[in-house]
């Protein structure tokens, strides 16, 4: 399986200068997977209708201050690469929020395939914090839904994981992250010389995972305000610092928002 990556909106989230400046540009880091003549996309970062108005991004844009950039949309790079976005046969979404979600509609014939909880909580929010995380502008075109819930009895490098996921090759692997949302999950998948798991908002900025990495106050502030359950998202920064520790050699980290995994992958600083 071929991984290319794509950097599907960029945000320059206000305050983020002063009090978390890791976080003063974030890219919005999804994974286009090639396998037996068809794509897997790993989150949608923002759609083409979000770049014509971000309006339909909520009150959280306030907050996220994302550039409307007409090309970015993943439909708009596949084009871009020569290839037709109708070959798009599924989605992965690691959680169903506007930055990992809002391209759903671009790709609506594809399977969106979520955890069971996710969906859940994006179509039936309980708080006016989940109205607004999950914009029902994302969904208004009937995705056509995969959920899972049940975990297989084969971990992997020793967390719960979803294997044999319905209508996907088995090297690609659900991974659940939740604490961030109600039903976050990474997507881990086998590119033959190593694994690759997509974290979603798992962390934010690799430094986080490091032995000794310790994320700033504005981090950690932010941590509080953004994960609806606190002690399980701090539950899945032990594990993945546990997998970058004793599996780096067989296993790379990737999240969302990392504005310095983005200069890894891209070759450049994001701009």
């Amino acid at each position: 399986m071929r991984i290319r990556y794509l950097n599907c909106g960029t945000m320059f989230p206000r305050l983020a200068g002063a009090f978390a400046p890791c976080l003063d540009r974030s890219p919005a880091i999804c994974m286009l997977v090639e396998t037996d003549g068809r794509m897997v996309l790993v989150d949608t970062g923002f759609g083409t209708a979000d770049m014509a108005d971000t309006g339909r991004l909520g009150r959280g844009e306030l907050l996220l201050n994302t550039r409307a950039d007409p090309e970015q949309p993943a439909l708009r790079q596949i084009s871009r690469l020569g290839l037709d976005p109708a070959d798009v046969s599924d989605i992965i979404c690691t959680h169903l929020d506007r930055d990992h979600a809002g391209g759903l509609g671009d790709f609506p014939e594809a399977r969106v395939h979520v955890l069971a909880a996710e969906r859940e909580a994006a179509l039936n929010p309980r708080s006016a914090r989940e109205r607004d995380r999950y914009r029902a502008c994302h969904f208004a075109h009937g995705p056509k839904w995969v959920t899972h819930e049940a975990v297989s009895d084969e971990r992997w490098f020793g967390m719960d994981c979803i294997r044999d996921v319905e209508g996907l090759p088995p090297g690609i692997l659900l991974v659940p992250l939740r604490g961030h949302s109600r039903g976050q999950t990474g997507v881990a998948v086998d590119t033959g010389e190593r694994w690759v798991l997509h974290c979603g908002d798992a962390y934010y900025v690799k430094e986080e995972l490091r032995q000794r990495g310790k994320p700033s106050l504005g981090v950690r502030g932010f941590r509080r305000v953004a994960h609806v359950d606190f002690p399980a998202a701090m539950h899945c920064v032990g594990e993945l610092r546990r997998i970058m520790r004793e599996h780096f050699d067989e296993v790379t980290l990737i999240a969302s928002h990392d504005q310095f995994e983005y200069r890894n992958l891209f070759g450049r600083p994001l701009d």
